[in-house]
């Protein structure tokens, strides 16, 4: 092993081979020499993890300067939004008081997906049409790839939530105008085969377009999200087709997430309303501080309770945050009250937490054919998932398991049978089914309409799916 002082002279040669550099083919020489000096350091795998949880541990952290800078001119670091969220209601050991049931006041017909059926199915059309448009064939058909009219573009959760969402708002403030109600005391507009509705006088005259654009956006993002996962966790299968990357190559799979979060942020910006901007822009950052949190992962000094709520915070930014933010946007285009705004965003955040621990435990439960992608894809992926980690919580066999992101030979059989000899998948579905009821509460403070309970019945629908 080199001694210190060795090291202290390669180190040395190496600034000075640096400075020595003038011209770019000097310099891309000396940095061919650099990076191949740097190789030979007998720095040890120990000390690499070392310095990486070291950054991880620094990017996690709700202080760290990435995500806050200081305040250079008065006023532009400051934020517009004055709703915030603690997310201190992630985990709760409540149980469900409703399921299987719904709300008595809800009604049966309400469904969310007959409604919006038309809407959405332009909606792929739309984005890779008018959208998508670049002078690049192979990066445009890399971007439009899961907006192709033949293939399986998703459940398309997040522009049905924001259009119904939009509709269900709409039909709160026109309920309160008399001679809008029919004889059931629901508002007639609602029995309106659109989502859409004239805007008030004190809203844009644009709302509709603009509500229709604010679904687009946040299906680009997700669309996005998912490419760059893909190619991180190197998932070979993504709706039951090839993943991007598998197709088109890690590079391009990159660049198309990357120019299908650009066009989000300039059709965002033409939006013209800077609340609305600053919150879906958030969403971007949360699912990069949410890629972060899954990269480091929770530390064999963390108790199981710590661990999952590590866990559940990294689902909000990863999941929760764009369906949450995405429904308050809505909410704030139309330019309603603030407590129609937070009742939006609840709604929105509920429902994607429940929808992701659906995922945990559908990654124990479903099969290729009905996952779209292989099952038990979390843990060939080193992540410990809600199912894991409750079973934890009963099995401390697991942990060591969990420390080592099921790396050895066994460890994913193993962690399997833990999790179906404990209540780990039964404690998941009845969190997921609590957050969905939380997400229920939250819509049901809208005034009743067919829209605002065919919202109810996609809570209710997000949790019952098995796919």
């Amino acid at each position: 092993m080199s001694s210190p002082q060795h090291l202290g002279n390669q180190l040395r040669h190496l600034l000075k081979v640096s400075a020595s550099c003038r011209s770019t083919v000097q310099y891309t020489t000396c940095r061919n020499k650099s990076l191949s000096a740097f190789a030979n350091l007998p720095i040890t795998e120990s000390v690499r993890q070392r310095v990486k949880t070291s950054l991880l541990d620094e990017a996690i952290r709700d202080e760290s300067r990435l995500w806050k800078g200081g305040k250079y001119i008065e006023g532009v670091d400051d934020e517009i939004s004055q709703l915030h969220d603690p997310l201190d209601d992630l985990y709760t050991e409540a149980s469900t008081r409703y399921w299987p049931k719904l709300p008595s006041s809800v009604l049966s017909a309400a469904d969310p997906f007959a409604l919006t059926q038309l809407e959405l199915d332009k909606l792929s059309k739309s984005i890779r049409e008018d959208l998508l448009g670049t002078d690049h064939p192979v990066l445009s058909k890399a971007a439009s790839y899961f907006f192709k009219a033949t293939s399986d573009g998703g459940k398309k959760v997040r522009p049905m939530m924001v259009l119904l969402l939009s509709r269900a708002l709409s039909d709160s403030f026109h309920s309160a105008d008399p001679k809008n109600l029919n004889g059931t005391g629901l508002s007639s507009i609602s029995s309106s085969s659109s989502l859409f509705t004239t805007p008030l006088d004190w809203q844009r005259s644009d709302l509709p377009q603009a509500q229709r654009r604010l679904a687009e956006i946040s299906e680009m993002i997700h669309t996005a999200s998912l490419f760059h996962d893909d190619v991180i966790d190197g998932a070979e299968t993504r709706r039951g087709a090839p993943s991007v990357h598998m197709v088109f190559g890690n590079k391009m799979a990159i660049l198309a997430g990357d120019y299908l979060l650009a066009r989000a942020s300039i059709c965002l910006a033409r939006l013209r309303n800077v609340e609305v901007v600053e919150t879906m822009s958030t969403i971007i950052e949360h699912l990069v501080r949410g890629e972060v949190m899954q990269l480091r992962g929770s530390t064999s000094s963390e108790r199981s309770g710590e661990r999952l709520v590590y866990y559940l915070r990294k689902n909000f930014y990863k999941t929760g945050s764009l369906m949450a933010n995405s429904c308050k946007s809505a909410a704030l285009l139309g330019e309603y009250p603030n407590e129609l705004v937070d009742a939006s965003y609840r709604f929105g955040k509920h429902v994607g937490m429940a929808f992701q621990l659906v995922d945990d435990v559908l990654d124990f439960e479903g099969s290729l054919s009905s996952l779209g992608k292989p099952a038990l894809a979390d843990l060939t992926a080193g992540l410990a998932t809600a199912p894991v980690l409750f079973a934890a919580e009963e099995c401390c066999d697991l942990e060591p398991l969990i420390d080592r992101k099921f790396r050895n030979t066994g460890d994913i059989e193993r962690a399997v049978e833990y999790v179906f000899q404990s209540s780990g998948i039964e404690r998941t579905k009845e969190l997921a089914r609590v957050h969905a009821e939380s997400a229920m509460d939250a819509i049901l403070e809208l005034d009743s309409s067919l829209h605002r309970d065919s919202l109810v019945h996609l809570a209710n629908k997000v949790v019952a799916r098995t796919k």
